[in-house]
């Protein structure tokens, strides 16, 4: 397979050396890392997200990327550390460096697809999980991310997966989400090369899904957008 031209060669090799030890054969790849690698969407990405649904299972995965590490004559630092979470930077040769995020989630509702930095959530369910994500924190990654995936699998898609990753997720709070982001984020960190178009889709989507507790319907079609010019996430 072809490496995604969003993915760095360094990215790559870290991901690979993470997923060779079976000390992560329960992670999967998360984030817009697995996004990439399954060319969902088109938005550069410095990190990689890994999650589990063992807790037992963070510390030895951990561990484990740290002698992979060592082995390769790459360094690790610890920036965060929890029993479920941790951050860490791994450094390579020169100044490369990626960001790296285990941690523990929900079980994966659907089988794993794999990509060429390894295991991943499926598709849907990826998106799925993204919208989760645009419903907890609304960056304007997500919002990016998001406005990708719906022209690739429709709004009910995305709403039911999300819904089934988590028990709390509530149409409301996102339309909510989506307009207090919408009123603080400029143009310019909207990673999408017509922020217009994005603002428009978002606002219609708003309104539905403030009307109805079940928002299952298309909401009005995202346009097809140009041909993206990546930027580096926020």
């Amino acid at each position: 397979m072809t490496d995604p031209v969003q993915l760095t060669d360094f990215q790559v090799q870290v991901a690979r050396a993470f997923f060779s030890p079976p000390a992560s054969q329960s992670f999967l790849l998360a984030g817009g890392a697995a996004l990439a690698a399954q060319a969902l969407t088109t938005r550069l990405t410095q990190d990689l997200d890994f999650f589990t649904d063992q807790p037992a299972s963070v510390l030895p995965a951990l561990k484990a990327l740290e002698h992979e590490a060592s082995r390769r004559g790459w360094t690790v630092d610890r920036h965060r550390e929890g029993t479920s979470f941790y951050r860490l930077t791994v450094h390579g040769p020169g100044d490369l460096e990626v960001e790296v995020d285990l941690a523990l989630d929900s079980r994966p509702g659907m089988p794993p697809t794999m990509t060429v930095l390894g295991p991943s959530y499926a598709p849907e369910e990826l998106a799925g999980r993204k919208v989760v994500a645009l419903f907890d924190r609304a960056y304007a990654r997500d919002l990016a991310d998001v406005y990708m995936l719906v022209q690739r699998f429709g709004t009910a898609i995305l709403l039911e997966q999300a819904a089934s990753v988590d028990q709390s997720f509530d149409h409301a709070v996102l339309a909510d989400m989506i307009r207090g982001r919408l009123a603080n984020v400029g143009d310019d960190e909207l990673p999408v090369p017509d922020p217009a178009a994005l603002r428009a889709f978002y606002a219609a989507w708003a309104v539905q899904l403030s009307a109805s507790p079940l928002a299952l319907e298309p909401a009005p079609d995202a346009p097809t957008p140009r041909t993206p010019r990546p930027r580096l996430s926020p």
